[in-house]
């Protein structure tokens, strides 16, 4: 841990390295130490001074861990970006770039083909295309993708946050066999200009699916048309789009829900007899939702196994 001012520090051996606050200070030190595997800063955000980091990261090549989440990285026309030495460190397995200030990732991205793990979150919206095809080891994406995201057989991946409604309709749906942890968005930039709306009949095939997260404003819960598609194994739900009125067969469409948030619905109808069938709920949350009745009625018999009930 590097974290003292004053302290005479060497790392030519150790293999997990944390800095504290004092990113470029331990940059200028210039420390070679071809043995690392780790390296991860926490602190406040700070700005990446010199070119220091790129002659000492090109040596790393044993680097499986590197977390710079919060460092701000140079400007390069006009835009923030990652140092191309990080497209050289390919035995990576994860990369941590949240809070960065970043609005794109680089091609370079591609080179990392044993990547598991890409945490971008806390960023602005990546708007152009990214092409992760070339990394098949993924298991969590996160981040905020506005443009089209390009996925190869990544059949190991759990976790993807947040893809925007025409991201999402672009991809190959079926590969997603193992998908746990979904986040969807509606983008002012894209989804709207395009015309893009979630197909329900998309979530077909993730049958391992635990904890979703829908903020779109075109999207149904039930179709007329086909037969109704069942999130068999969902366990969260948090929703945020343009509901008046929760479909009656809620238990049928969430048969294991645990954990519902409704955000910024405007009801027309009590949700509760819809909600209240739900058996495994023990929590809910109705955020910042609107309702035109003056009453909400529950019944004796209904949330079973409700631990927790939030109107706010």
């Amino acid at each position: 841990v590097y974290n003292d001012p004053v302290a005479q520090y060497s790392s030519a051996t150790c293999r997990r390295e944390v800095v504290h606050h004092q990113i470029n200070r331990y940059l200028s030190e210039k420390h070679r130490n071809k043995q690392m595997r780790s390296f991860l800063f926490f602190g406040k955000s700070e700005d990446l001074v010199g070119r220091d980091f790129e002659t000492i990261y090109l040596k790393l090549k044993l680097l499986r861990v590197l977390d710079l989440g919060g460092v701000r990285f140079p400007c390069e026309e006009g835009k923030k970006s990652l140092p191309e030495v990080i497209g050289y460190l390919i035995h990576l397995r994860y990369l941590g770039i949240a809070d960065t200030f970043l609005s794109n990732l680089p091609s370079f991205i591609s080179n990392l083909r044993f990547l598991q793990t890409l945490d971008a979150s806390g960023n602005e919206s990546i708007r152009q295309t990214i092409d992760l095809r070339n990394l098949t080891s993924l298991r969590h994406v996160i981040g905020k993708f506005v443009g089209e995201l390009l996925i190869g057989d990544t059949v190991n991946l759990q976790t993807l946050r947040s893809i925007s409604s025409y991201s999402w309709s672009k991809l190959n749906h079926e590969v997603f066999i193992n998908l746990r942890d979904l986040e969807i968005f509606d983008s002012m930039w894209v989804d709207h200009q395009r015309g893009v709306s979630l197909d329900l009949s998309s979530f077909s095939k993730l049958k391992n699916l635990r904890a979703l997260t829908l903020k779109v404003s075109t999207f149904k819960l039930s179709s007329e048309s086909e037969e109704t598609v069942r999130f068999q194994t969902l366990v969260e739900l948090t929703l945020r789009c343009d509901i008046r009125r929760l479909p009656k067969d809620m238990d049928v469409i969430f048969p294991s829900l645990e954990s519902l948030t409704l955000v910024r619905l405007c009801l027309e109808e009590d949700p509760m007899p819809a909600l209240e069938k739900l058996q495994r709920l023990e929590d809910l949350s109705l955020t910042n939702c609107s309702y035109s009745e003056a009453k909400m009625s529950i019944s004796a018999q209904g949330f079973s196994r409700l631990n927790k009930l939030e109107l706010f």
